[in-house]
């Protein structure tokens, strides 16, 4: 069912795409489109590095016709109208955008299109002469085949840290100049709290194998039963009793439509949905990160703050899921790795007890790690562009 109906999006958007290149003609020199620059993330949130720099161009560079894309029916929406102008995700006006940008940003690969898997496969025999600009979505630590430059068509490619561009430049196959070290633009509000919050952040990735499964199948999925006993522990909840914390549970969002089958007898364990909580947010509002394999780590690393491992399934993750690449958990990683329940607990314990804060031995890996610790990732990615053009 799931391909049957992805045939009939191909064609529906193919029909849509001919009938705006021809309108195209017509109104390409009408001031909305003229040296139109766009700006996304996925078309149905504005919280990441797309969010961002929209509000920097817009508060530094208003001479800049930009325009965000974004749904009405995302929670997000209002919140980025008031910052610019808007164009409805998936309208013809989009298809129109699409095709007439001067620039085009996006945090994932054709996130600016009106649809990302399409245009994936699809974007590079279309015409146009726009600046495709990849902002990322986080920090590259292993090898994304789908990012390979003999799968995209991208003009620049925003990096974060030394490691990482140097990994990318050697393994992903980019042409000079296309790799640029401007930093994250969403780093530009990162700070740590003054004040300890009494909050651990748990915010696992998720796995490819779950993407199209049923809820039985979800529910049967080692991922589900894992995670879901540790919400439940006893033994946490003791940890969370004994030090007056909370924890919050946000695992990607590819995970959310399974949200309400995680639950929890403990109150101090709260589940956290997408629609009422901002990722940076909790990011910033938490003491301690649990996580598996997310990137959010390098944002939390990027604050110097603790953080924790926790990685049952390393062997099949990285066989069917991402292949390892120059991050080593063990020896790059900024907090512990551990594989079972009990050894979260006991590092949960450790970091509560001595201070909460990185270990010396993390905290260096955190300082030697980052090209950059400054507010001023958006100027480097807006100089970069103009650079470009």
């Amino acid at each position: 069912m799931y391909k049957l109906k992805r045939i009939f999006d191909y064609a529906s958007i193919f029909f849509i795409l001919i009938t705006a290149e021809i309108v195209s003609f017509f109104v390409r020199n009408r001031p909305e489109y003229k040296d139109l620059w766009i700006v996304s993330e996925r078309g149905i949130d504005a919280r990441d590095n797309g969010y961002h720099f929209f509000k920097y161009i817009n508060k530094e560079h208003p001479e800049i016709n930009s325009a965000y894309i974004i749904s009405k029916s995302s929670a997000d929406y209002e919140k980025i109208a008031k910052l610019g102008r808007v164009i409805q995700y998936r309208s013809f006006s989009h298809y129109l955008s699409y095709l007439l940008a001067k620039v085009k940003v996006s945090t994932h690969i054709e996130g600016y299109s009106p649809d990302i898997l399409f245009f994936y496969k699809y974007g590079k025999h279309i015409s146009g002469k726009a600046k495709k600009v990849f902002l990322q979505h986080g920090i590259i630590n292993n090898n994304l085949e789908f990012c390979h430059a003999d799968r995209t068509n991208i003009d620049m490619f925003v990096c974060s840290a030394v490691p990482e561009y140097e990994y990318v430049d050697k393994v992903f196959g980019y042409p000079k100049g296309i790799l640029q070290l401007t930093g994250l633009c969403r780093y530009d509000n990162l700070h740590r709290n003054e004040r300890l919050t009494h909050k651990i952040l748990f915010m696992p990735t998720w796995r490819h194998s779950l993407r199209t499964c049923s809820r039985q199948n979800f529910l049967s999925s080692e991922y589900f039963k894992k995670y879901n006993s540790l919400l439940g522990s006893r033994e946490l909840n003791a940890l969370l009793e004994k030090y007056d914390y909370e924890l919050i549970f946000y695992p990607h969002y590819e995970v959310h439509r399974f949200l309400d089958c995680f639950a929890t007898n403990n109150d101090r364990v709260k589940i956290a949905d997408f629609k009422n909580n901002d990722v940076q947010q909790l990011l910033i509002n938490s003491d301690i990160l649990i996580t598996d394999y997310s990137s959010v780590y390098f944002d939390y690393g990027y604050m110097r703050k603790p953080m924790v491992y926790y990685q049952y399934d390393e062997a099949a993750f990285r066989a069917e899921q991402y292949a390892k690449g120059y991050f080593d958990y063990r020896r790059d990683g900024f907090g512990k790795v551990v594989e079972t329940e009990t050894e979260v607990i006991a590092e949960l314990d450790h970091i509560l007890g001595s201070g909460i804060k990185p270990d010396d031995e993390y905290l260096n890996r955190m300082n030697s790690f980052f090209k950059f610790n400054d507010r001023n990732n958006c100027k480097r990615t807006f100089e970069a562009i103009q650079k470009l053009l």
